[in-house]
C-alpha cells in the first residue's frame, strides 16, 4: 500500500478516512506487525501466569496477589519509562525492551520443563517482566503521530487498539493450544522466539523515534514537568481520574480464570476461549469506532461506555453457565475498547510531541495502578464472598464512580473535539 499523498496533511481534523487508511503508511504498518507478535506473546504469558499460580496454589488470594508483582515497577518507576520516551530513540527503546522480554519466558520455560517451577518463581518473572515492558507503552504511543497524518490519528489509534484486544484473543487462545499438546514448558519457550518478528520489523522504520524539541535528561524534575502539564489540562486529568476509579474496582480478567475453574468448570481450553471473548468483544468495538469515524462529544461517549462497562461486571457476576460467560465478557471488552480509544485518541492529541511520552506514562500508570489494585482488590472480595459476588460488587461501586464523576465533572461530559 503507497503512502497517502503529502497534501493529505492539511485536511482539517475530523475528516473521514477508510477504516484501513493508516495501514497505507509504511513505517505505521511496520509497527502494526510487530506490535501484533509482542502483544501475542505477552497475552499468553500474562494469562498462564495467572493459571499457574492457581493451578500450583490452589489459593484464590495469591492469584490476586499476582496482580501486586505487577504493580510494583509501575507504581516506582512508570513515570521515568515515559521520561526516558521523551529523552531517547523511541524505536530503539522498543528494540530493547522487546530483546529483554525474551528472558522471563526463557527461564519459565526452563523451569517447568526441570519440574522445578514454584509459585514464588511466578511472582519474580512477572516483577521482571513488568519492569521490562513499562517502557514499551509510552515509546510506542509516542512513537504513533510521527507515522501517520494528524487526520488519521484516531484511526491509527483504533487500529492500534484493536490489534492489543485482537492479541488478547489470540494469545490465552494460541496459548491453551500449546499447552494442551505440547506442555507449559515448551509453550513458554515458543513464547519468546513469538518477540524475534516483532524485533526485526522495527529495524526496517525509516522515520527517526528520536523526540522533537531541545535535549533534555531524565530527571525528577522532568516528571514533575509532566504531571504539572497533565493538571493544567483538565480533561486528560478528568478521563484518568475516572478510568482509574472503575478499574481499581472493575478489573475482571484474573476472576475469569477462578470462574473457569470453580464456576464454569473448564480447563485450560476453556479458559483460553473466556479469555478470548472480551477480545472478540472489543473488536467489534473498534469496528464500530472505525464505521462512526470522528466522534465530537468524547467525554460523553467515554462516560457511557465505562457505565455500560460497570453493569458488565455485575451481569459476569451474575452468570452460572459458560455461555452466559462469554456473552458477558464481550460486552466488557466492547464497552473497554470504546474507552481505550478515547483516552489514546485525546492524549495524542492534546499532548505535544515533547510530553506524549510522559502523557502516555500516565495514562499506563492510572489504567496498571487501577488494574493491578483492582486484581488484588478482587482476589481479596472473591476469597471473601466467592468471584461472583466480587463482581457483582466492582459493578456496583462504578455505577457510583460514573453518575458522580457525570455530574460534579461537567467539563467531562460536555467535552466535544473542537474544544481541542
Amino acid at each position: 500500500m503507497a503512502q497517502q499523498p503529502e497534501a493529505e496533511k492539511t485536511q482539517p481534523l475530523g475528516t473521514k478516512v477508510s477504516p484501513l487508511a493508516s495501514l497505507g503508511f509504511r513505517d505505521y504498518r511496520l509497527l502494526f506487525i510487530g506490535g501484533f507478535f509482542s502483544g501475542t506473546a505477552n497475552q499468553m504469558r500474562q494469562a498462564f501466569n495467572l493459571y499457574l499460580v492457581y493451578d500450583i496454589s490452589d489459593s484464590i488470594l495469591l492469584v490476586g496477589f499476582t496482580g501486586l508483582f505487577q504493580v510494583i515497577p509501575a507504581l516506582t518507576l512508570g513515570l521515568f519509562a515515559g521520561a526516558l520516551a521523551d529523552v531517547f530513540d523511541r524505536r530503539k527503546l522498543l528494540l530493547i525492551v522487546n530483546s529483554l522480554s525474551m528472558i522471563p519466558a526463557f527461564a519459565l520455560g526452563a523451569l517447568l520443563l526441570t519440574g522445578s517451577l514454584e509459585v514464588w518463581h511466578i511472582f519474580v518473572f512477572t516483577t521482571l517482566t513488568s519492569l521490562i515492558n513499562i517502557a514499551q507503552g509510552p515509546a510506542r504511543n509516542s512513537l504513533v503521530p510521527k507515522l501517520v497524518p494528524r487526520t488519521h490519528l484516531m484511526n491509527a489509534v483504533t487500529l492500534n487498539g484493536s490489534l492489543q484486544q485482537a492479541t488478547f484473543f489470540i494469545g490465552p487462545l494460541m496459548g491453551g493450544i500449546l499447552v494442551d499438546y505440547l506442555g507449559a514448558g515448551v509453550t513458554y519457550i515458543i513464547n519468546a522466539f513469538l518477540l524475534l518478528p516483532s524485533m526485526l520489523v522495527l529495524l526496517f522504520i525509516r522515520t527517526s523515534g528520536k523526540p522533537e524539541g531541545e535535549a533534555r535528561r531524565v530527571s525528577i524534575g522532568m516528571v514533575l514537568d509532566g504531571m504539572k502539564f497533565i493538571w493544567a489540562t483538565r480533561i486528560l486529568l478528568g478521563l484518568y481520574l475516572t478510568d482509574f476509579g472503575l478499574s481499581s474496582v472493575g478489573f475482571f480478567r484474573p476472576m475469569l480464570t477462578i470462574m473457569a475453574k470453580d464456576v464454569f468448570d473448564v480447563g485450560p481450553l476453556g479458559l483460553g476461549i473466556l479469555y478470548a471473548s472480551p477480545a472478540i468483544g472489543a473488536v467489534l468495538g473498534f469496528i464500530t469506532m472505525l464505521w462512526i469515524g470522528e466522534v465530537q462529544r468524547k467525554g460523553a461517549l467515554f462516560l457511557v461506555a465505562i457505565f455500560l462497562y460497570a453493569l458488565g461486571l455485575a451481569f459476569l457476576g451474575l452468570s452460572t453457565l459458560f455461555w452466559m460467560g462469554m456473552i458477558a465478557g464481550a460486552v466488557l471488552g466492547y464497552t473497554d475498547s470504546i474507552s481505550l480509544v478515547l483516552r489514546q485518541t485525546l492524549t495524542q492529541l492534546l499532548a505535544p510531541d515533547e510530553y506524549r511520552g510522559r502523557a502516555t506514562a500516565f495514562t499506563r500508570l492510572f489504567a496498571q495502578t487501577g488494574n493491578a489494585i483492582g486484581a488484588t482488590e478482587a482476589g481479596v472480595a472473591a476469597s471473601i464472598m466467592g468471584p461472583g459476588g466480587a463482581l457483582i460488587l466492582g459493578g456496583a461501586i462504578g455505577v457510583v464512580i460514573v453518575l458522580s464523576v457525570g455530574f460534579g465533572w461537567r467539563g467531562l461530559w460536555r467535552y466535544r473535539s473542537t474544544d481541542s
